[in-house]
């Protein structure tokens, strides 16, 4: 139980420490413990302060969580692009839920019923595309890594974080 603590530890550490690093390779681990990690902590921010101090924390955890999504689909041997498409498709869908919301509001009051289905069909259509992208990335964020070396760099991904050095070439899976 202690070393699984270290690794948690240890994970979250490096969210934090390689922000701005897309070189190399994280483990399943090292992506999933910050991301519930996070979540727990934007959930209680949410809670104290009605929204402001999650958003804030939000922002300020996109870069590194983008990183270590970029090293997590390295170790299964990915490029950076799947991590680029997942953030732009988040984006579209934010903004074409934005852009349904204001069409349907404008269809409402507009004697043209052709304005209230295409604003549908392209809000339906962009959720839709955006799911799919979603649980696409979120397959391969699951996925095992490369044990062997690949493009992205060298050893497995499966090594335990450990400050005993015996404990160092253990694997977690």
């Amino acid at each position: 139980m202690e070393n699984q603590s270290n690794q948690i530890i240890e994970s979250y550490k490096q969210f934090w420490i390689r922000f701005l690093d897309v070189n190399g390779r994280s483990d399943r681990a090292d992506y999933w413990h910050p991301f519930w990690i996070n979540f727990l902590i934007s959930t209680v921010l949410g809670a104290l302060s009605g929204g402001l101090l999650s958003s804030i924390f939000g922002i300020a955890i996109i870069i590194p969580s983008f990183t270590v999504m970029v090293r997590r689909l390295h170790d299964t041997n990915r490029t950076m692009l799947f991590a680029i498409i997942s953030y732009i498709s988040g984006f579209i869908a934010s903004v074409g839920t934005l852009v349904f919301f204001f069409g349907v509001v404008l269809a409402a009051n507009a004697s043209e019923g052709w304005i209230l289905g295409a604003t549908a069909f392209a809000g339906v259509f962009g959720i839709v595309v955006a799911g799919l992208v979603t649980l696409y990335i979120i397959y391969l964020l699951v996925l095992p890594g490369d044990k062997a070396p690949n493009n992205y760099g060298d050893g497995g991904s499966s090594k335990a974080v450990s400050n005993n050095p015996l404990a160092q070439d253990a694997e977690v899976e």
